[in-house]
């Protein structure tokens, strides 16, 4: 059985998040910023009604930054931690959103396979999509525990 991604770009580099995480893809503008959070994250954004913690993917996986332009999407997707005890929900900022993938799970490749690059930890796998090496981000590591709890201690003072 095929797994379906939404890939996109981030710093020249193609990524991509299995559809069953994400929850919708919105336009990346009106971001908030939060006060004294890590700088890889680029605010917060709204989402049915509700404040989403934002990361800015450049920052996150130790690229360059740069700038976001009219192409620049936020993937509002799920993550392990939970808020409130409903399971987390993070906006990951990129600079464009691709394309729609379909790989066969026997052609997902560990990461140290390819590449030893220190955004690994953020990953499950890679895989190669129409001649582009492209990789699978596990939306569960891109907080770590000491963020998650500043997230959830907002949350409940919000």
């Amino acid at each position: 059985m095929l797994i379906k991604y939404l890939t996109f770009v981030s710093a020249g580099r193609k990524f991509a998040i299995p559809f069953h995480d994400i929850r919708t893809v919105l336009v990346a503008d009106g971001l908030q910023p939060i006060p004294e959070f890590p700088d890889y994250f680029a605010g917060t954004c709204l989402w049915e009604g509700t404040s989403v913690p934002v990361i800015d993917a450049r920052k996150r996986f130790g690229f360059e930054p740069g700038e976001y332009g009219n192409r620049s999407c936020i993937i509002v997707c799920e993550t392990n931690f939970a808020v409130r005890n409903k399971l987390g929900v993070i906006g990951l900022l990129t600079d464009t959103v691709a394309e729609m993938a379909e790989i066969d799970p026997e052609k997902l490749q560990p990461c140290e396979a390819v590449n030893t690059e220190a955004c690994t930890r953020y990953l499950r796998g890679v895989f190669v999509d129409g001649g582009q090496t492209c990789y699978v981000v596990d939306t569960g590591m891109m907080v770590n525990d000491t963020d998650a709890g500043k997230l959830r201690a907002d949350a409940t003072e919000g």
